[in-house]
């Protein structure tokens, strides 16, 4: 075979990989929320949810007498319904969030199923419940979420939940509670579930290469993929709400994003590679 044949398929390989490596674009898979919670909250888009408890009426509904003091308010929860199999082996994450005039937006990031990592604890934990496939996401701070000055005019102030898990077969959000200091109720709404203890990363079998597995699951190629396209649908999913003003706020995950963009850079490196290739190809052929 000429070398000119032989160069000329590198390059085309080269670039077949180049693509082959490019982050999936996609938002979170769909948060199918319950029609009781649909009254009274905005999903602007398919993985963002949100209630507002101040804000612009023209915008949507708002729920301005639920809670007498937003400065009260330190955490929230939401009850989501998934299906099981999906959870243990694809895995899901987001944020719940807390979003203000006053602390712009404010996220506190989630991860269930197997991106439950124990060594990298999230604020928001993910509990499970009697019920299998329904768990309990709660974010429970040592602080106010909401400044005083929220609950003015001509501020907003609203809870909700995001998701960036790009292949799970849905989400269901059911319930959400919004909380105190202490953990106590200001507001609930919807179908909340009993919590019971912190779900932990499912333990893998081991395979029959002989990969380790420990209790807090099998790190390999395939936890590495799904680690990928976990960055990659956070650092593409957005979330944005508007205030009276006008004003509107976008959120991205930036530690997402610079994974992106390493990702990105090996992309275009194997993309150069291939067209150099392709380039040498040529001219040892036209040499000839």
């Amino acid at each position: 075979m000429k070398i000119s044949k032989i160069l000329a398929g590198m390059s085309a390989a080269a670039i077949v990989a180049s693509m082959a490596m490019i982050p999936a674009s996609a938002a979170g898979t769909k948060l199918n929320v319950s029609d009781d919670l649909a009254k009274i909250g905005r999903q602007t888009q398919d993985d963002l949810f949100a209630v507002f408890f101040n804000g612009d009426e023209s915008e949507g509904a708002v729920n301005k007498d639920a809670i007498s003091d937003l400065g009260a308010v330190y955490g929230a929860s939401f009850t989501i319904k998934v299906d099981n199999n999906d959870w243990n082996t694809i895995g899901g994450g987001g944020s719940i969030n807390f979003n203000s005039k006053s602390g712009d937006w404010n996220a506190k990031d989630w991860a269930g199923g197997s991106w439950v990592e124990d060594d990298k604890p999230k604020d928001t934990l993910c509990y499970t419940t009697e019920e299998e496939g329904t768990y309990v996401l709660e974010y429970l701070g040592d602080a106010p979420v909401f400044a005083t000055t929220d609950g003015d005019a001509d501020n907003y102030a609203a809870v909700g939940i995001n998701n960036w898990a790009a292949d799970l077969k849905g989400i269901d959000v059911v319930g959400m509670k919004v909380l105190g200091a202490d953990g106590n109720v200001l507001f609930e709404a919807g179908s909340n579930k009993d919590k019971k203890e912190v779900q932990k990363k499912p333990v893998a079998e081991e395979s029959s290469s002989g990969t380790d597995s420990t209790a807090s699951g099998t790190e390999s190629k395939k936890d590495d993929s799904k680690k990928d396209d976990k960055s990659s649908a956070a650092a593409t999913s957005t979330a944005t709400t508007s205030s009276k003003a006008g004003t509107t706020t976008t959120a991205t995950s930036s530690a997402a994003a610079s994974d992106n963009v390493a990702a990105t850079g090996a992309t275009a490196g194997l993309a150069l590679a291939g067209v150099a290739l392709a380039g040498a190809a040529i001219v040892i052929s036209k040499r000839k």
